[in-house]
């Protein structure tokens, strides 16, 4: 879906950013959200991504690293960072998993919409610059529809899971001159039991961020899966990942206030190599003035 004036995302130019671009050089400012293909007002179920962007607008800084997930191809993530670049301070990049993903076989006007969905990272170009990237696909059992089998790459199908395909970077930090390698992941929905294989996934992420190393490693994204599956968030934390959320709230159950989807917190953000986090939130629709996207966004500045 290309992201055209009249899709969820118009935001008067009128409006004056009233953020500023992080100049810290002990932290970077990082936000994460499934943004659901930025599908427009009439197929957005009572969301509207508008209302997060002008969220963002009122921020006392902007984002230097934005991981999305369900973006639909290199178009709509091309037009998504002009879109930033436009109405945020700073300029924005982005690289992404796969380009044209293949098709989720949806058939309804909206449903096509929905197609094409893989993950991408978005950072601030002119703070961070460009190393490298690797890309991995996430794990289900080996016979997904039936829930058996050990845990391997789920393969594209018929009804494509290229929303499965990750992406980690490693971005420059020019201010800091310190590297920090940053993966968007999106792991398998409980129809394919992908919550199973969250302890392999979680595993192949962190393989994936100590492939291409940097000061900082940050993985975040949706995992379909709550903390206690699979053990992967014991594991996360063996691996030497932080979570913000959960030192905010004291443990890695939390109050609903923190979920991200419905009942449950699916949606993580979790950095290792750091010195700990600030201005920690889950950005409710209370924040934004209304429901946005399926999923909550989580943000955190992330400490060297």
């Amino acid at each position: 879906m290309a992201l055209t004036a009249g899709a969820t995302l118009a935001i008067s130019g009128a409006q004056a950013a009233q953020a500023e671009v992080n100049s810290s050089r002990d932290h970077l400012v990082v936000y994460d959200n499934n943004i659901e293909n930025l599908l427009p007002a009439s197929c957005a179920d009572g969301y509207l991504y508008d209302r997060f962007l002008a969220y963002l607008k009122k921020q006392s800084v902007s984002p230097d690293v934005f991981t999305i997930q369900q973006i639909s191809d290199i178009g709509q993530l091309n037009a998504f960072t002009r879109r930033l670049s436009d109405e945020l301070p700073g300029t924005y990049a982005g690289k992404i998993a796969i380009a044209e993903p293949g098709s989720m076989g949806y058939t309804s006007t909206c449903g096509k919409m929905k197609n094409q969905q893989t993950n991408a990272v978005i950072y601030r170009s002119d703070r961070l610059t460009y190393k490298g990237a690797t890309r991995w696909r996430s794990d289900a059992p080996a016979n997904p529809e039936k829930g058996t089998g050990e845990c391997r790459n789920l393969t594209p199908t018929k009804t494509s899971q290229d929303r499965v395909h990750n992406i980690a970077v490693r971005l420059h930090d020019k201010l800091a001159d310190k590297d920090v390698t940053v993966a968007s992941i999106h792991w398998p929905t409980g129809k394919w039991h992908g919550p199973d294989c969250a302890g392999e996934n979680i595993s192949e992420a962190n393989q994936a961020v100590d492939r291409l190393g940097g000061t900082l490693r940050i993985v975040a994204g949706d995992t379909n899966a709550t903390t206690g599956r699979a053990d992967w968030w014991n594991r996360a934390r063996g691996y030497g990942f932080r979570d913000p959320i959960a030192e905010k709230c004291g443990g890695r159950v939390c109050t609903k206030a923190d979920n991200t989807f419905g009942e449950h917190r699916i949606d993580f953000l979790l950095a290792k190599g750091g010195g700990g986090f600030t201005g920690v939130a889950t950005v409710t629709e209370a924040m934004t003035g209304g429901k946005y996207s399926q999923h909550r966004s989580v943000t955190a500045r992330v400490k060297y």
